[in-house]
């Protein structure tokens, strides 16, 4: 399989704002839509300095005054911040929820909700596209993602959430540098992947009960031959391929397919190779075109692809592509 080595492009962010109109516009590019409300506006001191990359960005914003921001929808990303000072809380239909430095606070797309911060109130801000947590829980379930996932908006420094907020603390310092490997896709994307992954299983949702019952009692061996799946996804490999590396019978790998999977091997193989394409049309690499990047994936019946394509995700490999360009 090629390698698309070109770099990707890193959006360093630093700003500092005194007006309501260019902080909220600020942060809705970067969110999502919404409404903010300053007590003192003559007080207002909006700070923010991350980075961007790929499917995440990440920052430490402060306002410097009390602040409070409200939407009916946050539409395409999911916003999560824990505060280093001050504290913050949100308001949710009858719930009122408070974060500080031991608690932080996640909103889901589809949610209204009122936030409110303190003036010494200054936080990480980690924003991750709607996409790209769909896209990683269907890969987890081996099936389409039906309804959105709404994660509780609590985050309580427990069951991983503490790791992965030192692995967010990690990562904002190494995207500081001027040049590193996360320029790199193949690099970025493995620890995008990870954090993406890691918040799925730490934080509870909608979905962490099934998560969770894939990954009981499940072979081994599964493990060891989606990791083949991946790694051969341009070759075509059958299911006598699959039988053998794992070597067992037939009818139990077509057995625990469907238990596991709900699907048979050669449907799963399929629905890896969509995966990975979906997400190299939504982030090309330079000099990279649709049919060479599905080619790449193990499709070589290009109108039977594109068609398959648009059954599958409401749209043509092109659109996807165009999209991100």
């Amino acid at each position: 399989m090629n390698q698309h080595h070109n770099k990707i492009q890193r959006q360093f962010l630093a700003v500092e704002l005194s007006s309501i109109d260019s902080a909220r516009d600020w942060m809705g590019r970067i969110c999502g839509p919404h409404n903010l409300e300053i007590t003192r506006p003559q007080e207002l001191l909006f700070r923010h300095q991350g980075a961007s990359l790929g499917q995440i960005s990440f920052g430490v914003i402060e306002y410097s005054t009390s602040a409070q921001v409200q939407t009916q929808d946050l539409l395409h990303s999911y916003s999560i911040s824990l505060p280093f000072t001050g504290t913050q809380y949100i308001e949710s239909k009858k719930d009122r929820i408070e974060s500080n430095s031991q608690s932080g606070l996640i909103v889901s797309p589809g949610n209204p909700f009122s936030l409110t911060l303190s003036a010494d109130c200054r936080k990480q801000l980690v924003r991750i596209s709607r996409t790209a947590v769909e896209q990683k829980l269907a890969t987890l379930l081996h099936r389409d993602i039906s309804s959105p996932i709404i994660f509780e908006p609590g985050i309580q420094l427990h069951n991983g959430m503490d790791d992965w907020w030192n692995t967010v603390a990690t990562l904002q310092k190494m995207l500081k540098n001027q040049s590193s490997l996360f320029d790199f896709p193949d690099v970025w994307s493995s620890f995008q992947d990870t954090l993406i992954s890691g918040l799925l299983y730490a934080q509870p949702h909608n979905y962490s009960q099934e998560l969770q019952n894939r990954q009981l009692n499940r072979p081994a061996y599964l493990s060891e031959l989606e990791s083949m799946m991946k790694a051969h996804l341009d070759q075509p490999l059958s299911v006598s391929d699959f039988e053998k590396a794992a070597g067992i019978s037939r009818e139990k790998l077509y057995r625990d397919f469907r238990t596991f999977y709900d699907c048979s091997p050669m449907a799963y193989f399929r629905n890896l190779r969509f995966q990975q394409v979906r997400e190299r049309l939504q982030q090309p690499a330079a000099n990279e075109s649709v049919s060479s990047i599905a080619m790449d994936c193990g499709f070589s019946q290009l109108g039977r692809f594109a068609k398959e394509y648009q059954q599958r995700f409401g749209e043509l490999p092109s659109e996807s592509f165009k999209g991100k360009r």
